[in-house]
């Protein structure tokens, strides 16, 4: 939901690059299961593009002249623009009605059509054309073969990728030992809390600086891989072990003076706390931040004099290798009834080739090469965290699984907010508040999906 944008602008600036370069890659072969020879149209589903051919048409023309390409998206002209219609129903009318040659997917949408028998499985033009998986980030391919119900039917060139960012001479002015790699999020409240100056006014000083209590608990509640929902999506699950302990750690974040985050009564754009998180960590007055990979080519490009380094975000122990903040946010793959799967096997070649790597190393964009070997000079100096974790395999976007309403997370993120900072300034019980939140909740969730 929220990387909509940020995955737009990184297929917009790859698909323009793959246009340019594609023809330097080499002769085509033709692997036994494409059908032959191409027939010189393809047709791709890539979502948020309403301008493809004024952007990039003669572009592809002056490089392919033997191939066209039409660009589909998942609605279509007069269609209910509610949200009755589930997002899986959208891209399976899509399927039938467009009959796409190679789809950009994003994970649930690659596994959601994994399930449903639709896509082309990989695994045999791999191999035959001797295509180097080797290269690609650890646990990425078995990721996509796990959510792929066990075969490769995708290939991602990108992964987005999140990290905790620290000063190391504000660390070293107090005498703390710098993050390391695999924390958890205990260990880093903890050290968070030690840079609070004991202050509560706009001199007041934080380790970490977040937008709500809600978004502190969200991280690590993801990062337990915890369900807030039953596997239908039609009970709220909130007194649980787990989710008491994704409470206290947040209550306790914000009694420690760990992290600033607003008070509920506090209004305002989301996205002034993000700027300010930055600019104080580029200024040299707040000691860590998590943000992505990008992000270290915004300090280089500030003049800013900073001793910086960066670690991995804190993980679950209970998979100590992975993280719920590494993600494929965009997957090629070809349509399982492709009338067309040897161009279609090009492009999804030439967009996962090292080519392509080379460049989005070079882009400064917010997605990390999913080549290993391809690592942004900007990261250079993180170089060992980069690809340390793999992605989660257990983590789930219940939203889109269980197919869970906008409307009720516009409801619930305040009574959240308002149960966490109950629990905080000593004004309800965490069991209590966990037992009222459930009760509310459940019932904005009925209402909700009784509004659907």
């Amino acid at each position: 939901m929220r990387r909509t944008g940020k995955r737009k602008a990184a297929v917009l600036i790859l698909l323009s690059i793959v246009l340019v370069i594609s023809g330097c890659f080499g002769s085509k072969s033709v692997p036994d299961g494409l059908g032959g020879e191409g027939n010189g149209k393809l047709k791709v589903y890539y979502p948020y593009v309403e301008d493809f051919h004024n952007k990039y048409g003669q572009l592809f023309t002056s490089q392919y002249p033997d191939i066209e390409i039409e660009i589909i998206k998942s609605g279509n002209e007069g269609e209910d623009a509610s949200d009755k219609v589930s997002p899986q129903e959208k891209l399976q009318r899509m399927m039938e009605q467009q009959k796409p040659d190679v789809l950009v997917l994003n994970l649930d949408e690659y596994e959601h059509l994994s399930s449903m028998g639709k896509l082309y499985d990989l695994e045999s033009v791999i191999k035959q054309d001797q295509f180097d998986l080797d290269g690609f980030a650890p646990g990425l391919i078995d990721m996509l073969r796990e959510k792929g119900n066990g075969s490769l039917l995708g290939l991602a060139p990108t992964i987005w990728a999140r990290y905790l960012y620290y000063n190391a001479d504000m660390f070293q002015e107090k005498r703390i030992d710098l993050p390391v790699n695999k924390m958890q999020w205990k260990d880093l409240f903890e050290l968070s809390a030690r840079f609070h100056n004991g202050r509560t006014d706009e001199d007041a000083s934080y380790g970490l600086i977040n937008n709500q209590a809600s978004d502190v608990l969200r991280e690590v509640a993801d990062t337990m891989d915890l369900q807030l929902f039953d596997t239908e999506g039609k009970k709220v699950l909130l007194q649980s072990e787990g989710w008491k302990q994704a409470f206290q750690l947040t209550v306790d974040a914000i009694r420690k003076k760990a992290v600033s985050v607003r008070s509920p009564e506090q209004s305002g754009d989301p996205g002034s706390r993000y700027i300010l998180a930055m600019n104080k960590f580029v200024n040299g007055e707040s000691p860590m931040i998590l943000n992505d990979s990008s992000f270290a080519a915004h300090i280089g490009g500030s003049s800013s004099k900073i001793n910086w380094g960066m670690v991995t975000v804190p993980i679950n122990p209970a998979h100590a290798d992975e993280s719920d903040r590494i993600s494929a946010t965009q997957i090629f793959a070809i349509a399982a009834d492709s009338a067309n799967k040897h161009d279609a096997w090009e492009l999804v070649k030439f967009m996962n080739g090292t080519g392509i790597a080379k460049i989005i190393s070079r882009s400064g964009r917010s997605d990390l090469p999913a080549r290993t070997g391809y690592i942004p000079r900007s990261l250079e100096r993180g170089a060992e965290s980069i690809y340390m974790l793999k992605p989660s395999k257990h983590h789930t976007n219940e939203q889109w699984k269980k197919n869970i309403p906008d409307s009720f997370y516009q409801v619930y993120e305040p009574l959240l907010n308002e149960a966490l900072h109950a629990v905080a300034g000593d004004k309800m019980t965490l069991e209590q508040a966990i037992a009222d939140l459930e009760q509310q909740a459940q019932a904005k969730l009925d209402l909700a999906r009784k509004d659907k």
